[in-house]
């Protein structure tokens, strides 16, 4: 057999080799995702028994049934298990301003203004914890102004004065104003759900629109 021949023969006798996936395979995937899951919602349970401030890191683990390892992979904290539960809540809070009219009527305005009442309702377990996590957590402040700043965009989109007020910078007086609407609104429906203030809610609802109607008639 010729040095060419018995080379041939070797190479087509040697299997191919098989070559690992680059990447993370989809089972991987959902695997990362379903422990997070777990851990996000023992979270939950655990601000829902205790409250945010008396849940530790070692309830979370118990009742999501992680390893202290685990947890520590996708999360740096409480803190940082707290701002993954609302992240769940913002996209539902972003879908509730986009369905403000461009240019509110007081009736429309009033219509959004119990809309929000009954997303914050039907949502409270998040609601009372971003009360809860911006209380008692001095470095969520910046994470509540990105929040506001998330929907000044949004109605900036469609509404000229929010998107000046952006414009603008936190030195202008359009901004303060823009702001101090979405602190108005966000205030009301957490006094009224999550802290269960008992008050003439129509009477609120009354003035929030009118004020937010004027703000966007008089600066246009």
């Amino acid at each position: 057999m010729t040095k060419a021949h018995l080379q041939q023969t070797e190479q087509t006798a040697a299997p191919a080799r098989r070559t690992r996936p680059r990447g993370l395979s989809a089972l991987h995937h959902e695997q990362i995702e379903d422990s997070r899951n777990r851990i996000l919602a023992a979270a939950e349970t655990a601000f829902t028994r205790n409250s945010y401030v008396a849940t530790t890191v070692d309830m979370i683990i118990t009742i999501a049934g992680v390893s202290r390892a685990t947890f520590y992979k996708y999360f740096t904290n409480r803190f940082d298990v707290a701002k993954g539960l609302l992240d769940l809540f913002i996209p539902k809070l972003d879908s509730l301003f986009d369905a403000l009219p461009d240019r509110p009527t007081v009736p429309e305005a009033k219509e959004f203004l119990y809309a929000l009442l009954k997303l914050y309702e039907a949502n409270r377990q998040f609601t009372c914890l971003l009360g809860e996590v911006s209380g008692s957590e001095p470095d969520f402040f910046p994470n509540m102004m990105a929040i506001h700043d998330g929907l000044l965009v949004r109605l900036g989109a469609r509404i000229p004065v929010f998107a000046r007020a952006l414009a603008g910078g936190p030195e202008s007086r359009l901004y303060v104003l823009a702001h101090l609407q979405v602190f108005h609104l966000y205030g009301f429906a957490n006094s009224v759900v999550s802290k269960g203030w008992k008050i003439n809610v129509e009477a609120g609802v009354d003035y929030l629109a009118e004020s937010l109607v004027s703000f966007i008639s008089d600066n246009e």
